[in-house]
């Protein structure tokens, strides 16, 4: 008889316990919808223009017979897919997220985590792509390979202590305006998960 009842306690405990983790990612889930909503509009504008710049430089590289002898061209061509790749997985994060009925906590919490790592990654892969994209440039400079960069020519023509000014300037340009941009259309929305996701645990 009292082991009856231990059990029916602790069934009922375990009922309690469930009930409340659901109704902690419900409620969160229901806060997120605005941040992940636009997230989610985004990066499907993404998913539209990149296919089209693909398109369009496909198309110039194809009637214009001197830009397929342009590194930067080539770079875009990786650069423009790998991206197009990584906003379809963070979308199809994203409808995760929205549609897990029921979702564990823990799980929950480790899609939420991922879509955060993921953006900060991508904001970091950018700017290491125009670090790359500097140390080309000056290593094409060094062995006097000047056709493969469009105007390359008159950065020769600078000395080496301006032009390393200049890189610098560049990287640090580039660091103020993609901390800018990237805050404009996803960093706020991803700190408002953060926010959320802090008073799950």
């Amino acid at each position: 008889m009292e082991l009856d009842n231990f059990k029916n306690s602790w069934n009922s405990i375990s009922v309690d316990l469930n009930s409340n983790e659901f109704d902690v990612v419900s409620a969160t889930k229901k806060e997120m919808e605005s941040p992940l909503s636009n997230l989610k509009i985004m990066s499907k504008r993404q998913l539209i223009t990149l296919p089209l710049l693909i398109v369009f430089l496909a198309v110039m590289t194809a009637t214009v017979p001197d830009m397929k002898k342009q590194l930067l061209v080539w770079m875009a061509f990786i650069v423009l897919p790998l991206t197009t790749i990584y906003y379809y997985f963070n979308l199809k994060l994203i409808n995760n997220l929205e549609n897990s009925e029921g979702a564990v906590k823990n799980d929950f919490q480790r899609k939420v985590k991922q879509l955060i790592s993921n953006n900060n990654l991508y904001l970091n892969l950018t700017r290491a792509a125009i670090l790359i994209l500097v140390v080309t440039t000056e290593i094409l400079l060094q062995n006097n390979n000047m056709g493969l960069i469009y105007g390359i020519e008159i950065i020769k023509s600078i000395i080496l202590p301006l032009r390393l000014l200049i890189y610098a300037g560049v990287i640090a340009v580039h660091y103020v305006v993609s901390r800018y941009s990237f805050n404009l259309y996803f960093g706020q929305y991803l700190k408002r998960l953060k926010g959320l996701l802090a008073e799950m645990e």
